[in-house]
C-alpha cells in the first residue's frame, strides 16, 4: 500500500510538472508569436532558431531603411517623390511587402512553437481554452498588422492617382485628331505653325516683315516663373470651347527673395503671335482655338498658350499649372476655406455675393464667386485678377501649412480631378523646397490692363465686347524693369518688332 501511495505520488507530482512545462510551452508561443509581431526574426531568435531569424529580419531592414531614406529631405520632399508614380509603386510595394513579411514571421514562429506542443501529454479542458484565447490574440495581431500597413498604403496610393493624373504635357488637354478628309498630314509636333497654309481661326495672314521669335540665347538665371491658368470649363460647356478665365504669371527672383505676380487681362486681342501674323480674337478662346485646330497650331493647345503668354510678356515660362472652375470650388474646400482681406465693399446680385470690407472666410462657392466677380473697387477687371492673385497666394499658404495633413487624402483627390502641370514629377520635391523659399518673399502684384498696359478697342475697331490690346511699349518697360537682361526685349530687334506693331494698332 505504501509503495502504491509512492507511486500515486510520483504520477501527481509528474502531472504537475507536465502542467507546468505545457503553461511555459504556451507562453513561449504567444511570445514568440508577439516578437515576431514587434519585428520580424524576433520569435525566431527567441526560439532558438537563429538562421530563421536572420532570415526573416534582414529584408524588413532593408525595405525600412530604404523608406526612411525618402524622409530624408523632410515633408516636403517625401511628398514630393511621393507624387512621382513611379516612386510612389514602389513604395506601396514596400509597405506590402513588409506586411506579407511580418505576417509570414508571425506565423512561422507560432507554428513552430505549436509543434513543440505536440510532444507533450494531451491537454486538459482548461487548457484547450487557453489555447483557444491564445490563438484569437494571434488572430488580432494578424489584423492590427494589415490594418497599420493598409494606411500609409492607401495614402501612398492618393499620392500615385494624383500624381499619374497632375503631371500630364499639355496640361491634360489633348487636341482632337484631324478630320479624315484633310488632304495633307499636320505638321511635326513642336515645329513651327505656317499661318498662310494653315491659317488657325481668328488669325489674319502673316504680316510682311514677321515677327521675331523667342531669342534662344537670353536667359533666366535665378528666375523661376510658372504661369497659372483658370480654365472655364464649367458644366454644359464643350470640351473645345474651354476659356482661359484667368491668367497669372508668378515669377521668383531667388537673388532677390521677391515674387512678381501678373494678371494678363482675359479679354486681350489684336494681338501679335509669336510665330508670326496677330490674333483677332480673345486670348482666353486661343485655347479652345487650338484644340479646335491642331494642324494650324500644332505645338498643342496650351503649349502654344504658355508660349503666347512668354512671347508677350518677354520672359521664359519654366512650368505652367492649369485648374478648372469647379474644381478650385472642391479644392478650397479640401482645405477648409481660405481667408482674405476684403478693402472696398462687394455687392454683386448676379451670383448674390455680398462682402463688407474685413476679414472673411471664404468655402469654395464664395471663393469662387470671389474670384469672378466683376462688382467691388471700380468693377473692373483688374480688381478681379487682382483678387484671383490673393487666392492663388492664400491657397498656397493653406497648402504649405502642417494642419493640412489630416486632409491630406481629400486635398489629394481635390488636385487629381482639377490640377494639370508639366512639372516633372520628379522634380517636384525641389519645387516644393522652392515654394517653402519663396514662403517669406516680398510679393508685388501687377495687371497689364488699361489704362496703364493696354487701351480698350472701340467697337470700330473690332466686332468683340470689352476686348482692350496690349500697349507693348508700356508691356516691354515693365518686363525689362522686372527680369532685366533676362527680358527677352532686352534683344533690341525683338523690342522693334513688338513695339512697331503696338504703334501701328494704336493708329
Amino acid at each position: 500500500m505504501k509503495g502504491q501511495h509512492r507511486a500515486d505520488a510520483y504520477e501527481h507530482g509528474a502531472d504537475a510538472y507536465d502542467g507546468r512545462a505545457d503553461d511555459r510551452v504556451h507562453r513561449s508561443a504567444l511570445g514568440a508569436t508577439f516578437l515576431s509581431f514587434v519585428w520580424p526574426g524576433l520569435g525566431q531568435w527567441y526560439l532558438g532558431q537563429r538562421t530563421a531569424a536572420v532570415f526573416y529580419a534582414i529584408p524588413p531592414l532593408l525595405i525600412t531603411a530604404t523608406l526612411l531614406s525618402l524622409v530624408s529631405g523632410g515633408l516636403e520632399a517625401l511628398a514630393g517623390r511621393l507624387f512621382d508614380p513611379p516612386i510612389a509603386l514602389t513604395v506601396m510595394g514596400g509597405i506590402v511587402l513588409l506586411a506579407l513579411w511580418r505576417l509570414m514571421s508571425m506565423a512561422h514562429a507560432w507554428t513552430v512553437a505549436r509543434g513543440r506542443e505536440r510532444g507533450h501529454e494531451q491537454r486538459t479542458k482548461a487548457q484547450g481554452g487557453r489555447r483557444s484565447g491564445r490563438l484569437a490574440t494571434v488572430l488580432a495581431l494578424g489584423i492590427i498588422v494589415i490594418v497599420i500597413h493598409a494606411v500609409p498604403a492607401s495614402l501612398v496610393a492618393k499620392f500615385y492617382q494624383a500624381g499619374s493624373a497632375i503631371f500630364q504635357p499639355d496640361g491634360g488637354i489633348a487636341a482632337p485628331p484631324p478630320p479624315p478628309s484633310t488632304p495633307s498630314a499636320s505638321p511635326a509636333p513642336g515645329s513651327t505653325p505656317d499661318p498662310a497654309a494653315t491659317p488657325g481661326p481668328e488669325a489674319t495672314p502673316p504680316l510682311a516683315t514677321p515677327i521675331p521669335t523667342i531669342p534662344p540665347d537670353i536667359t533666366d538665371d535665378g528666375l523661376v516663373n510658372v504661369l497659372f491658368v483658370g480654365t472655364d470649363s464649367l458644366p454644359g460647356r464643350p470640351a473645345d470651347h474651354r476659356l482661359a478665365d484667368s491668367i497669372t504669371l508668378a515669377s521668383f527672383d531667388r537673388l532677390d527673395g521677391t515674387i512678381d505676380m501678373v494678371s494678363v487681362p482675359r479679354n486681350v486681342s489684336r494681338f501679335p503671335q509669336y510665330w508670326g501674323g496677330s490674333h483677332e480674337g480673345k486670348i482666353n478662346t486661343l485655347l479652345s482655338a487650338a484644340q479646335a485646330d491642331p494642324a494650324g497650331y500644332p505645338d498643342g493647345p496650351m503649349e502654344t498658350f504658355v508660349e503666347q503668354i512668354s512671347y508677350l510678356v518677354g520672359v521664359d515660362i519654366d512650368y505652367y499649372a492649369t485648374v478648372d472652375i469647379p474644381g478650385f470650388q472642391r479644392l478650397i474646400d479640401a482645405v477648409g476655406g481660405i481667408d482674405v482681406e476684403v478693402t472696398e465693399p462687394i455687392a454683386d446680385p448676379a451670383f448674390p455675393l455680398y462682402l463688407d470690407v474685413g476679414s472673411h472666410h471664404l468655402d469654395g462657392r464664395t471663393a469662387m464667386m470671389y474670384v469672378r466677380s466683376r462688382k467691388g473697387p471700380g468693377g473692373s477687371n483688374e480688381q478681379r485678377s487682382l483678387r484671383q492673385q490673393q487666392v492663388l497666394l492664400e491657397l498656397r499658404r493653406k497648402l504649405s501649412d502642417p494642419a493640412m495633413l489630416p486632409r491630406l487624402p481629400e486635398v489629394l483627390d481635390a488636385m487629381a480631378g482639377t490640377v494639370r502641370t508639366n512639372l516633372p514629377a520628379g522634380g517636384l520635391g525641389e519645387t516644393l523646397r522652392l515654394a517653402q523659399e519663396a514662403s517669406d518673399a516680398e510679393i508685388t502684384q501687377v495687371f497689364l490692363g488699361p489704362e496703364t498696359y493696354a487701351r480698350d478697342l472701340p467697337p470700330t475697331k473690332t466686332d468683340l465686347e470689352n476686348a482692350v490690346e496690349l500697349r507693348m511699349e508700356a508691356v516691354a518697360a515693365y518686363s525689362l524693369e522686372i527680369w532685366g537682361d533676362a527680358s527677352y526685349y532686352s534683344d533690341w530687334a525683338y523690342y522693334e518688332e513688338l513695339t512697331i506693331l503696338s504703334r501701328a494698332g494704336s493708329r
